[in-house]
């Protein structure tokens, strides 16, 4: 049985195993970063080479998953994922429960133990995928009823915008749901916790593992599901003392003018490496916890035998830890890691002189001031500075191409008549302003000729192009449009999907074209397209890199914070795409304002959260 010993038990092995579990964590980290996390990118490709761009995002992965292919990638892909991490988990925990059994197993023992089975890992992973995608497929098609019976009818932006009755019923179901799902695989988790350690410590087969572990804790599950539930709210708790802590730090430390520009670089990145080090802490921490409670729950319930291989003898650990670990070579390692660090500071600092070339793209217009995609929303682009307005295109019933994000006007105007039923004379008669406020009472649906005549020779257009499964000639009739108006030097043209930006590419080879993502898998910058537009979760660093090496613009979207914003730009994004374009304009004149040791500050202040203090400070001081 359980008891309460059992917790002062885990924190005696990690009081005599602590040098081997640290060394194990960092040594297992870097062997994701050089060969298993490639391993699975390697597979993951594989599977991908069968589609026709070896890329896909958005819908087409959804798509992929409901093949037969994408089927065998997620099994294949997903198993040797779930393997890897039971490799890594069971390095720790054939540490902890060999201080159980007092012996002094090293690093060098488990890796050994672990590699001699990772047959039964894979198998272990592969059952345990299976399981959790028979027991959550229900619950998927539920909710699949669940949205198209009550959010279906409109466009999804409609219930969002104006939560109706109907999105609340959703809501409740959808989270009644959820429950459920929540409910079942805890209990569920808590019957096969036990399996890793079958496999560990008896060579027990994948799938036999997982049964044997459901009758070890059989009577106990309510127990070990309060344990992971106190293990969840004391990782949450330490995740959140750090982050108070260095706030607390941050605002004391760090100076807040100008004036000692020095001083604040410094003062920031020492916040920055105690950040570093406080949530790798935590990380470690929490990484060590489960599988070691994992080891005393084994112990304790499956009545253990002879542990099968070859480990140190009982007796063996003592009372104080095992220091034996490679010093010579964590030492190397650190001076490497260091050197690198430092060549990277440097590099750094000395890039980001100059000014900021950023471009501002508003969004459906300055939509934060006007209706979207109106013509007031374009006018106030204009006025507000912007580089480019971007816009939705859809043809409607008469095959005139129009200005409107939504399928149908139930957001903007509480009309339910979608794009493609619609013709001009409708069109004339929605009032698609009042809804943001009754000045713009006016304002109708633009085609896109009206919004490229009043662009021309003030502002570029990026145009979007919109598939609802009803356009009929979309791309042709924009080129027509562009053309006719004289704008081929000033537009641009994305799309969510990737077909259509190849079909209007091949039209007109020379214009510039760029995708639109959400979510991908495989390599975006891989693509035949000269710019990605990607939302914040997906801007990182290495995408822009990754993008700038191919001569490819990264677009991000929809920034309307400040501080958002300059992250991007300290990123190295070439646009941002935002409802406010005068704000974006603000941001870029205070960072062009500063020195080279100023913009290292508003780098290091945004990555650490710190900027909110700073965004109004006045760059006088260091100009």
């Amino acid at each position: 049985m359980l008891t309460a010993s059992d917790a002062w038990q885990t924190a005696v092995v990690l009081r005599r195993t602590w040098p081997q579990l640290l060394i194990t964590i960092l040594l297992t980290r870097g062997l994701a970063v050089v060969a298993l996390t490639p391993l699975v990118g390697l597979l993951l490709k594989i599977f991908l080479a069968g589609t026709e761009t070896g890329v896909l995002t958005d819908e087409e992965i959804l798509a992929f998953i409901l093949h037969p292919t994408g089927l065998a990638a997620l099994l294949v892909v997903g198993s040797v994922t779930l393997g890897i991490l039971f490799a890594e988990q069971g390095l720790l925990m054939v540490i902890g429960y060999g201080a159980l059994e007092d012996r002094r197993v090293t690093y060098l023992d488990s890796f050994r133990h672990v590699a001699g089975r990772w047959r039964g890992l894979l198998s272990l992973g592969a059952h345990l995928l299976v399981r959790l995608i028979l027991l959550t497929l229900p619950f998927l098609l539920a909710a699949g009823a669940i949205y198209m019976a009550f959010l279906s009818r409109y466009d999804i932006n409609y219930y969002l915008a104006e939560t109706p009755a109907e999105f609340w019923w959703a809501m409740r179901l959808g989270g009644m749901l959820g429950l459920c799902l929540g409910t079942l695989l805890t209990w569920k988790i808590s019957a096969w916790i036990l399996a890793l350690p079958m496999v560990l410590f008896r060579d027990v087969a994948g799938k036999d593992a997982l049964g044997a572990s459901a009758v070890a804790t059989a009577g106990t599950r309510g127990l070990i599901t309060q344990w992971l539930a106190v293990y969840l709210v004391v990782v949450g708790a330490l995740s959140t003392l750090v982050a108070t802590m260095l706030s607390l730090v941050g605002n004391a430390v760090v100076p807040r003018d100008t004036e000692h520009m020095v001083l604040m670089a410094i003062g920031l990145g020492c916040v920055l490496l105690l950040s570093v080090a406080g949530n790798q802490a935590v990380t470690i921490l929490a990484t060590v916890l489960f599988p070691i409670t994992v080891a005393g729950f084994y112990a304790a319930l499956a009545s253990p035998r002879e542990i099968e291989g070859r480990l140190p003898a009982r007796g063996s650990l003592g009372p104080t830890p095992s220091l034996k670990i490679p010093g010579k070579a964590i030492l190397g390692a650190g001076l490497v890691a260091l050197s690198v660090t430092s060549l990277g500071a440097f590099w750094f600092a000395a890039s980001v002189g100059g000014t900021d070339q950023v471009e501002v793209i508003a969004h459906r217009g300055a939509s934060a001031a006007a209706p979207e995609n109106t013509m007031a929303a374009f006018t106030r682009a204009i006025a507000d500075g912007a580089d480019w307005v971007e816009l939705d295109v859809q043809e409607d019933a008469e095959g005139t191409v129009v200005v409107q994000h939504d399928k149908d006007f139930m957001k903007s105007a509480g009309n339910p008549l979608k794009i493609w039923d619609a013709t001009r004379s409708d069109l004339r008669d929605i009032d698609i302003g009042s809804f943001f406020d009754p000045a713009f009472t006016q304002e109708r649906v633009p085609d896109l000729r009206q919004v490229l005549q009043l662009a021309k020779g003030k502002v570029g257009v990026l145009i979007e192009l919109k598939y609802y499964g009803h356009d009929e000639d979309l791309e042709a009739r924009v080129i027509d449009l562009v053309e006719e108006t004289g704008m081929e030097r000033d537009i641009m043209v994305m799309s969510l999907k990737y077909d259509g930006v190849r079909k209007t590419a091949a039209l007109r080879p020379e214009w510039t074209y760029g995708l639109l993502a959400t979510v991908s898998m495989g390599d975006p910058t891989r693509l035949d397209v000269d710019f990605l537009a990607v939302n914040t979760a997906a801007a990182s660093s290495r995408l822009i890199r990754n993008a700038h090496r191919r001569g490819m613009k990264v677009y991000v979207w929809t920034i309307n914070d400040p501080v958002q914003m300059s992250v991007m730009i300290s990123r190295g994004a070439d646009g941002l795409i935002t409802d406010e374009p005068a704000l974006a304009r603000q941001v870029i004149a205070l960072r062009n304002g500063l020195t080279p040791l100023g913009r290292v500050v508003i780098w290091l202040a945004g990555e650490t959260g710190l900027l909110q203090g700073l965004e109004n400070t006045s760059p006088e001081g260091d100009a």
